[in-house]
């Protein structure tokens, strides 16, 4: 009886790494290289957003993005790759927000913050599935304060992460850090 119930644990063992395994491998942008669309608005780049005192440059957010998902084993690409799957990051900004950290009796509001990212996948095979799209919102306890765009992409990286993997492995969501 003890040696059926040691057989019945390494199988089942076996059976969950391999069933791991096989999440691993269909995971969109971890099996194949993916291309990574930043979408700026009409004929804008990320350069197109300057750097400010209080929030960053789009530049931030972009270099942040790329290594903190590139952390998690995501694959991507910027030019065309035939029959990869797309995933377009579509940032929505809002100007006028006030650059100082504690409103005071003349708060300057010349600042502007990326307010959320809209995340949507592509697939160029019909025979893959693409995953649902993503809405991330950056947004602190109020309404009116925001991440700056450094530690907001490296918290739009860990929802995609957790839309993506961590759900299904019943991670922890990731948490603001204002």
């Amino acid at each position: 009886m003890m040696m059926m119930r040691l057989l019945v644990a390494c199988l089942a063992t076996v059976v969950a790494a391999s069933v791991s395994r096989a999440q691993d491998t269909n995971t969109p942008c971890k099996s194949a290289t993916c291309i990574l669309l930043l979408d700026w608005g009409s004929g804008k780049t990320s350069g197109s957003f300057p750097p400010d005192r209080r929030y960053g440059s789009g530049d931030d957010f972009e270099s942040r993005f790329r290594a903190a998902i590139g952390s998690r084993g995501y694959r991507f690409k910027d030019g065309p790759i035939e029959g990869a799957m797309t995933m377009s990051l579509r940032p929505t900004t809002k100007a006028r927000v006030m650059c100082d950290a504690m409103a005071g009796l003349n708060p300057d509001m010349n600042c502007t913050a990326m307010t959320g990212i809209a995340v949507s996948f592509t697939s160029a095979d019909p025979k893959v599935k693409a995953p649902g799209a993503i809405r991330i919102t950056n947004r602190c306890a109020a309404g009116d304060i925001f991440m700056p765009n450094r530690e907001f992409a490296q918290y739009a990286s860990d929802m995609i992460w957790y839309q993506l993997e961590g759900q299904a492995a019943k991670a922890d969501r990731p948490i603001v850090n204002c």
